[in-house]
């Protein structure tokens, strides 16, 4: 089983995770969203800020994606996908897939509220 952590807060995250659930036939991942309040992060090793901040993913042994590396494994293991995982693969391409998500996720990252409360709650729980 591959656990996706994503932003169900977030419309176009939501939407995209929407369309990757959708081409599950096989119920290979789980699909778990942030805002759950029964979600125990710490125990599966993440921090909400940091998940928030860009897509996490674990893999069936365990191992944690995170960023582009995430959506790699998503479709790595999706039929009509495989082909765009190996693509994003190939280093230069990989190289600016990372540069490009990394600039956007900011970005959302700092226009999202509850993004922004997130951090905030952090904050305060380090001081």
């Amino acid at each position: 089983m591959i656990t996706v952590y994503f932003d169900d807060q977030c419309g176009l995250c939501s939407k995209e995770i929407a369309v990757y659930r959708r081409a599950d036939k096989s119920n290979s991942f789980e699909w778990l969203g942030l805002s759950d309040q029964t979600l125990d992060l710490e125990s599966e090793g993440l921090e909400l800020v940091a998940a928030l901040e860009r897509l996490h993913v674990k893999d069936s042994t365990g191992r944690v994606h995170v960023g582009v590396d995430a959506f790699i494994t998503i479709w790595q293991h999706l039929p009509r996908w495989r082909l765009l995982a190996q693509i994003a693969s190939v280093p230069p391409v990989h190289w600016l897939l990372s540069v490009g998500y990394a600039w956007f996720a900011k970005r959302r990252f700092k226009q999202l509220t509850h993004c922004q409360l997130a951090l905030k709650q952090r904050s305060r729980a380090q001081q």
